[in-house]
Protein backbone atom coordinates (compact mmCIF):
# COMPACT_ATOMS: atom_id res chain seq x y z
CA UNK A 1 0.00 0.00 0.00
CA UNK A 2 1.42 3.32 -0.72
CA UNK A 3 2.07 5.93 1.80
CA UNK A 4 -1.05 8.28 0.79
CA UNK A 5 -3.46 5.26 0.64
CA UNK A 6 -2.72 4.36 4.82
CA UNK A 7 -2.85 8.31 5.01
CA UNK A 8 -6.32 8.70 3.86
CA UNK A 9 -7.40 5.11 5.50
CA UNK A 10 -5.58 6.40 8.41
CA UNK A 11 -7.78 9.96 8.45
CA UNK A 12 -10.84 7.67 7.59
CA UNK A 13 -10.75 6.23 10.53
CA UNK A 14 -9.62 8.83 13.17
CA UNK A 15 -12.14 10.91 14.82
CA UNK A 16 -11.97 14.60 14.93
CA UNK A 17 -9.39 14.69 18.20
CA UNK A 18 -7.33 12.23 16.34
CA UNK A 19 -6.82 14.18 13.44
CA UNK A 20 -5.93 17.55 15.67
CA UNK A 21 -3.62 15.48 17.88
CA UNK A 22 -1.78 14.31 14.83
CA UNK A 23 -1.62 17.85 13.40
CA UNK A 24 -0.12 19.29 15.99
CA UNK A 25 2.11 15.74 16.66
CA UNK A 26 3.70 16.92 12.57
CA UNK A 27 4.23 20.48 13.63
CA UNK A 28 5.46 20.20 16.96
CA UNK A 29 7.84 17.50 15.58
CA UNK A 30 8.69 20.08 12.97
CA UNK A 31 9.46 23.08 15.23
CA UNK A 32 11.66 20.42 17.52
CA UNK A 33 13.57 19.65 14.53
CA UNK A 34 13.94 23.27 13.13
CA UNK A 35 16.77 24.93 15.08
CA UNK A 36 19.30 21.97 14.03
CA UNK A 37 18.16 22.10 10.08
CA UNK A 38 18.99 25.91 9.68
CA UNK A 39 16.87 29.15 9.38
CA UNK A 40 14.80 28.42 6.34
CA UNK A 41 13.81 25.52 7.88
CA UNK A 42 13.14 27.65 11.33
CA UNK A 43 11.10 29.63 9.36
CA UNK A 44 9.10 27.42 7.35
CA UNK A 45 8.14 25.31 10.92
CA UNK A 46 7.09 28.05 12.64
CA UNK A 47 5.00 29.89 9.65
CA UNK A 48 3.74 26.08 9.25
CA UNK A 49 2.39 26.17 13.23
CA UNK A 50 1.37 29.64 12.81
CA UNK A 51 -1.31 28.38 9.76
CA UNK A 52 -2.42 25.18 11.68
CA UNK A 53 -3.67 27.90 14.48
CA UNK A 54 -4.87 30.00 12.11
CA UNK A 55 -6.81 27.61 10.72
CA UNK A 56 -8.02 26.66 14.48
CA UNK A 57 -8.88 30.43 15.37
CA UNK A 58 -11.40 30.34 12.38
CA UNK A 59 -13.03 27.23 13.38
CA UNK A 60 -13.26 28.49 16.88
CA UNK A 61 -14.56 31.53 15.80
CA UNK A 62 -16.85 29.92 13.58
CA UNK A 63 -21.01 28.82 14.45
CA UNK A 64 -20.44 25.43 13.91
CA UNK A 65 -17.90 25.15 16.61
CA UNK A 66 -19.69 23.31 19.57
CA UNK A 67 -17.33 23.78 22.26
CA UNK A 68 -17.58 25.83 25.60
CA UNK A 69 -17.53 29.83 25.33
CA UNK A 70 -14.68 29.67 28.26
CA UNK A 71 -12.62 27.26 26.19
CA UNK A 72 -12.87 28.63 23.08
CA UNK A 73 -12.09 32.51 24.71
CA UNK A 74 -8.75 30.75 26.17
CA UNK A 75 -7.68 28.78 23.09
CA UNK A 76 -8.57 32.31 20.87
CA UNK A 77 -6.42 34.29 23.25
CA UNK A 78 -3.50 31.51 22.61
CA UNK A 79 -3.88 31.36 19.47
CA UNK A 80 -3.35 34.84 18.78
CA UNK A 81 -0.50 35.24 21.52
CA UNK A 82 0.99 32.26 19.16
CA UNK A 83 0.55 34.13 15.91
CA UNK A 84 2.38 37.60 17.36
CA UNK A 85 5.28 34.81 19.26
CA UNK A 86 5.49 33.68 16.01
CA UNK A 87 6.74 36.80 14.05
CA UNK A 88 9.64 36.69 16.96
CA UNK A 89 10.06 33.40 16.47
CA UNK A 90 11.21 33.77 11.95
CA UNK A 91 13.08 36.46 12.89
CA UNK A 92 15.21 34.97 15.22
CA UNK A 93 14.44 37.13 18.29
CA UNK A 94 12.66 34.35 20.15
CA UNK A 95 13.14 30.81 21.60
CA UNK A 96 10.61 28.28 19.64
CA UNK A 97 10.46 26.64 23.16
CA UNK A 98 7.26 28.38 24.31
CA UNK A 99 5.36 27.53 21.15
CA UNK A 100 6.46 23.62 21.02
CA UNK A 101 5.33 23.64 24.82
CA UNK A 102 2.34 25.32 24.19
CA UNK A 103 1.39 22.88 21.31
CA UNK A 104 2.45 19.73 23.93
CA UNK A 105 -0.25 20.90 26.03
CA UNK A 106 -2.52 20.99 23.59
CA UNK A 107 -1.51 17.54 22.48
CA UNK A 108 -2.03 16.38 26.25
CA UNK A 109 -5.57 18.34 26.33
CA UNK A 110 -6.55 16.35 23.16
CA UNK A 111 -5.22 13.33 24.19
CA UNK A 112 -7.14 12.95 27.37
CA UNK A 113 -6.83 10.54 30.54
CA UNK A 114 -7.97 7.48 28.31
CA UNK A 115 -6.29 7.77 24.99
CA UNK A 116 -2.83 6.22 24.45
CA UNK A 117 -1.15 8.49 22.27
CA UNK A 118 -1.20 7.98 18.39
CA UNK A 119 2.08 6.63 17.14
Amino acid sequence: MSVAAYQKANQNTENPKQTEYRAFAIFTRALEEAEAEGQIALIKAVADNRQLWLTLQIDLASEENMLPLELKAQLLSIAIWVNKYSVSAMKGEASLDPLISVNKQIMEGLRGKQQPAPE
